[in-house]
């Protein structure tokens, strides 16, 4: 695909030399083939703009979401100015090169494609370069792989995010039957590689209590072994602390049994269970349904103490149905009681106070399943993760109010295993989801799995679940052409410039002002893009007025250059505390570092 040398000018090949006499000597090399979507950016420059139509808001104190819609190395030259150093995980599962399953520049690349190799080392090798730039001083990166390209990605990640912060490779077995097409031994998982901006600051962040969620378990209280490893006969009543009914009433409903075989109400009566006892807990019509049941020949079993006190179970109502599905669990000697541990306990089997490089559970094979719940079509998109995987991963990080990024989103699971794992733990995590719209897929796929998991109600109008409240808004990718007069280019960019500060300064309600200024208001500060910056003293005045709360001031100040100080002169003695940026030239340097530097 390269241009061949003797099509080149003398003075483009003498430029050739001196590269190639730059290049390192020993290492992962590769012929870097130009990319169409980075070339772009040499004659445009990415903004990001907001679909305003697609905004969905129903948690008022907690974080906003963003799903953006476009290729993602423009996507994440725009977040190297919004969230430099802000994202504190990131998880990818970036295509694996095993042939027709990705584009470069708008070429399939198939296996017989004899640079396919390198051109997806040229592909990731930018991404994650700019992906490094986000990553917080204790931030972390997961990225699932399989045999294709593990090797290449290794010593590639190696040299982004260098090798003394690689933390482990991981192996999830998620395919216990194997892949039908593999040939000699068949594949039943794949890898995920583990970095970390500074593996130095992880003692502290991130894995800090690591040992309290893979405490060490000595091998003697294990004393069953199957395929998967040692496990023991574990009982689903809780005990211990928060036991009682009234400590998590959602996990607590009858248990059926029939001619040894184990079942559930339906969900329906379940709902009807949780409503009449989770305030007043009133119990009438669990009476009534023990009387349903043992008329047609049930065991009604709950989770009951020695004296008949109500208990719980350990898992909720959804995660038990799935364990009897899957044969993981049983009914012994009048105790309801799991086949296997969980993959944190299987983990814990052979622990010594940190997890080992081998994560298993049966749902890590479900993420199609995951898809289907939601939009009930088994085709809509090919070998989505599943939903247990990211949050086993985020709950690795340990951290609740955690910047969680998904730049190859796909499906979206990133996102509807945020939205979950918050659910579940009263975390206030954040997602950012990037994808391109190829098939249309953000706009039919992503965004509407995402809208279904926060509002509960599925893309034909059927309850999928009682909702996830969450803030979630859309943006999408646009250019602005660089012109010949760099000041022509200022000009345009400021005009386009407010969502993306919106985004960095987590600023999405607009106040309305007679001015042609725009105001927004954040947790934290009252910010102001001020295009016209001659007229700062009555912008001032009028900032006065609209900042109520009286927040730090963030003026962002149409500048033709980097001193903004010249027009902060002119605002009037006050007891607001301000800070200004100048604009664009703020998000100019940011570009100039991305675009320029490496030419």
């Amino acid at each position: 695909m390269s241009t061949p040398l003797e099509e080149h000018s003398k003075e483009e090949l003498i430029e050739i030399i001196k590269s190639l006499k730059k290049q390192k000597k020993f290492g992962l090399v590769w012929e870097d083939e130009p990319e169409k979507v980075a070339e772009e950016c040499k004659a445009k420059l990415p903004v990001l703009e907001e679909a305003s139509e697609k905004e969905i808001h129903s948690a008022p104190n907690e974080p906003t979401n963003l799903i953006i819609e476009g290729d993602n190395y423009h996507t994440l030259s725009a977040l190297n100015y919004t969230h430099a150093r802000k994202i504190d995980v990131i998880y990818i599962d970036p295509p694996y090169n095993m042939g027709g399953d990705w584009r470069y520049n708008d070429h399939i690349i198939n296996e017989e494609n004899v640079f396919k190799h390198s051109l997806w080392l040229s592909f990731m090798s930018k991404r994650l370069s700019l992906a490094k730039g986000l990553l917080s001083s204790n931030g972390i990166i997961f990225i699932s792989i399989d045999d294709h390209e593990f090797a290449t990605l290794k010593l590639l990640c190696d040299e982004v995010f260098n090798s003394s912060n690689y933390i482990s490779s991981c192996f999830i077995l998620d395919n216990l039957k194997g892949k039908t097409n593999d040939n000699f031994i068949t594949s039943v998982g794949h890898q995920i590689l583990v970095y970390a901006k500074n593996k130095n600051n992880l003692s502290k962040k991130g894995f800090e209590k690591i040992e309290n969620i893979f405490a060490q378990k000595t091998e003697d209280k294990f004393s069953f072994e199957d395929e998967y490893g040692l496990y023991n006969k574990i009982t689903f009543k809780k005990t211990g602390q928060s036991k009682n009914r009234e400590d998590r009433p959602n996990m607590f409903y009858p248990l059926l049994e029939k001619n040894g075989t184990l079942s559930m109400i339906t969900e329906d009566e379940y709902v009807h269970i949780y409503n009449s006892i989770s305030k007043t807990f009133d119990d009438s019509y669990l009476h009534k349904l023990e009387s349903k049941y043992l008329s047609q020949g049930y065991k009604f079993i709950l989770p009951l103490d020695s004296s008949g006190k109500y208990l719980r179970w350990t898992s909720g109502y959804p995660t038990c149905k799935q364990k009897i599905q899957e044969g993981e669990v049983f009914f012994e000697n009048g105790v309801y009681q799991k086949t296997r541990p969980s993959a944190s306990e299987m983990l814990q089997v052979y622990s010594s106070g940190t997890p080992k490089n081998f994560m298993y559970r049966p749902e890590f094979s479900t993420g199609t399943t995951n898809l289907n719940e939601i939009f009930k079509n088994d085709g809509i998109f090919p070998y989505p993760k599943p939903v247990s995987l990211i949050k086993q991963l985020l709950k690795l990080t340990n951290a609740k109010n955690s910047t969680v990024l998904d730049f190859f989103a796909g499906s979206g699971t990133t996102g509807q295993a945020v939205l979950e794992l918050n659910k579940e733990d009263g975390g206030h995590r954040q997602f950012i989801l990037c994808t391109n719209n190829e098939n249309q897929i953000a706009e039919e796929v992503t965004y509407p799995r995402i809208k279904t998991v926060v509002t509960g109600i599925r893309p034909d109008g059927s309850k999928y679940s009682d909702g996830t409240p969450a803030n979630v808004r859309y943006f999408k990718t646009a250019f602005v052409d660089k012109e010949r007069s760099t000041d022509t280019t200022r000009e345009k960019l400021v005009e386009r410039s407010a969502d993306m500060i919106r985004i960095r300064e987590n600023a999405y309600e607009e106040i309305e002002s007679g001015s042609i200024n725009k105001y927004y208001d954040s947790k934290d500060a009252f910010v102001a893009v001020v295009f016209d910056p001659f007229s700062i003293a009555s912008t001032w005045e009028e900032i006065e007025k609209l900042n109520t709360d009286k927040k730090l001031v963030k003026l962002y100040i149409f500048s033709y250059t980097r001193d903004t100080s010249a027009f902060t002169d002119e605002i009037p003695e006050t007891q607001l505390k301000w800070e200004s940026v100048p604009i664009p030239e703020s998000i100019l340097q940011v570009y100039h570092r991305l675009f320029e530097e490496k030419k």
